[in-house]
């Protein structure tokens, strides 16, 4: 009696198959089983910082400068904002507006002034650039004349816009390149929150390792120096970093920042259009709308007057209150320019949570909020970008160069 051959008996290619899927499925395993949240983060952390290290580090640097950027266009540019010899009596703004209208090369109104902050600092009276002019069109393109407030003289003029600081904050906010480079350094800016986050979880150390964790080990070797000093200067930058990117998020990125602090408190824009109530032949002057603050805040230190841009306009006046943190104040009164009634206030003591957070962006981000010693702490961490990046670049090269030389020995054998 013939043998009958088995229907399903498998081939061999069908046991090689087999054969296959379970070698894959063994490997597909042992490679989940290495995967750890740790490593996740770390590659997370690692091509964030490849991928946007070059604007951090300019980010970082420029922002630095700009910490006291007043005071370095004060520095640069002496003759023109310092005064010698300040005098005991200011000629009236109308008549320091008039001498600057006869040299001005804009012939509109001007914009607004900026008054001085001691009586060694010139006045500056500015003046809006059109829209037709090469800036294409920048609500922030002025042309401004240093005033001596006690001659009348006009000690030098120039167009801000095109300043050495006014590069160095452009460069800070969006690379040269308008909204798309807006765009690049707020996501930067985004990144860095999740790059911080990141590096706090690496970095954290068990409890018996907590204090080497914070100092760079003596007489270690360069490898072990490097590491030690991308660590330590990460961790001790972190919370400062953190502060500066999140407000960086808010300056580059206000539509995404704003709607999530309005969901939990509401936002006033404080952008409503506000018009005098009646025209009137003839309107206040600029000292009375100054003396009008002052009334309205005592001991306000009004910084700053923007003028009505037409007959229905209003005056508005900034000004920093005795305890505000921000030496660039954020007090704001909107004024009737004919009958001197104040029209609106942004007091920063009486605003919603939401107003009073966004209000604190600014000094969280050049360092304000904690006084002088804030500032330092802002000017010396913006290097930290720098620094953290060559550590790390000079880290990850070193490790990628040496798992190239186990794999090229481990194929030997």
């Amino acid at each position: 009696m013939s043998s009958i051959k088995p229907l399903l008996e498998p081939s061999d290619c069908d046991i090689e198959k087999a054969t296959n899927l379970i070698a894959l499925n063994n490997k597909l395993k042992s490679f989940i089983s290495k995967i750890t949240l740790r490593k996740i983060l770390l590659k997370i952390h690692l091509y964030i910082s490849l991928w946007l290290g070059a604007f951090l580090v300019i980010a970082g640097i420029t922002g630095s400068i700009l910490v006291y950027d007043h005071a370095l266009d004060e520095l640069l540019n002496a003759e023109s904002m310092l005064i010698e010899h300040p005098g005991n009596q200011s000629k009236s703004i109308a008549d320091l507006i008039t001498s600057a209208n006869l040299l001005s090369p804009i012939k509109d109104a001007p914009s607004h002034i900026q008054l001085p902050a001691s009586s060694d600092e010139a006045l500056i009276i500015r003046y809006q650039v059109p829209a037709e002019g090469n800036h294409k069109g920048h609500n922030h393109h002025f042309y401004e004349l240093m005033m001596n407030q006690y001659t009348g003289e006009v000690m030098g003029q120039r167009d801000q816009f095109s300043s050495l600081m006014a590069l160095v904050l452009r460069l800070h906010v969006n690379l040269f390149a308008d909204e798309t480079g807006q765009l690049i350094m707020g996501i930067t800016s985004l990144l860095t929150l999740l790059l911080i986050m990141t590096g706090i979880y690496i970095w954290w150390p068990k409890l018996k390792h907590l204090k080497a964790a914070f100092i760079i080990k003596r007489n270690a070797s360069p490898t072990r120096f490097n590491f030690d000093l991308h660590k330590t200067v990460g961790i001790y930058t972190a919370l400062i970093l953190f502060s500066v990117s999140l407000s960086g998020v808010h300056f580059n990125m206000p539509y995404i920042f704003r709607p999530i602090v309005n969901y939990f408190s509401p936002v006033d824009s404080m952008r409503a259009a506000i018009v005098s109530e009646k025209v009137m032949d003839v309107s206040i002057s600029t000292e009375t709308a100054i003396n009008i603050a002052e009334q309205t805040f005592p001991g306000i230190n009004v910084q700053r007057v923007s003028f009505p841009a037409n007959k229905t306009g209003v005056y508005v006046v900034m000004g920093k209150q005795v305890d505000e943190m921000s030496d660039k104040g954020t007090t704001l009164l909107w004024i009737d320019q004919y009958s001197g009634k104040v029209l609106k206030v942004k007091d920063p003591h009486q605003l919603s949570a939401g107003n009073a957070f966004l209000n604190i962006q600014l000094p969280l981000h050049n360092g304000e909020i904690l006084g002088e010693p804030g500032r330092i702490l802002v000017l010396i961490a913006g290097f930290a970008p720098l620094l953290l990046m060559i550590t790390g670049v000079t880290h990850w090269l070193k490790k990628r160069r040496s798992k190239r030389l186990h794999d090229a020995r481990f194929k030997t054998l």
